[in-house]
């Protein structure tokens, strides 16, 4: 995908990386790779512990859990799930409001690789939408409301992402 984003003036480069994944591709199981695009296709992202030749370490825990260690598992996974939404919520109004507390806490984190120059787009096309007022009786604010609310959720799954990944780094 970051291949095809590359414009015009990069068809040298945007040539070596097509052939680095060709070679990549060529190392790869057809079977495994046919049934891991029909299960991202169908969106059964559980089929994956299933298929032949995926990782063997991860389905033989899947085996060895009895019925309550699967509950505990699913309860911690709600609660860091949680942490992260709550997380990315501080981040969000805190970055949204200029907060340089919280600018640093986000853009100092290393142990995840993030696009930074992606997280300072998103900040700005919040911050620039809910600065352009209009008058409450215009067509057009339901567009500008509907815009800012996209940009919004934009910045938050960026944040929740980010958020998720630093918690499984940080363990």
């Amino acid at each position: 995908m970051l291949a095809k984003k590359f414009g015009p003036d990069v068809r040298e480069g945007k040539r070596r990386q097509f052939n680095y994944i060709g070679g990549l591709l060529r190392k790869v199981q057809p079977d495994l790779m046919e049934a891991i695009l029909q299960a991202t296709k169908d969106g059964e992202m559980d089929k994956f512990h299933t298929l032949p030749g995926s990782d063997k370490e991860s389905m033989d825990e899947s085996v060895e859990l009895d019925g309550n260690d699967i509950e505990e598992e699913e309860e911690m996974d709600e609660e860091v799930l949680v942490e992260c939404e709550e997380t990315a919520k501080r981040w969000l109004e805190g970055l949204i409001l200029g907060d340089s507390s919280i600018t640093k806490e986000v853009f100092s984190i290393y142990n995840v690789d993030f696009d930074r120059k992606e997280l300072r787009k998103l900040v700005r096309e919040v911050c620039a939408k809910q600065e352009y007022k209009l008058p409450e009786e215009s067509s057009t604010k339901i567009e500008v409301d509907t815009a800012l609310s996209q940009a919004n959720k934009s910045l938050y799954n960026f944040l929740f992402l980010l958020a998720k990944q630093n918690h499984v780094a940080g363990y």
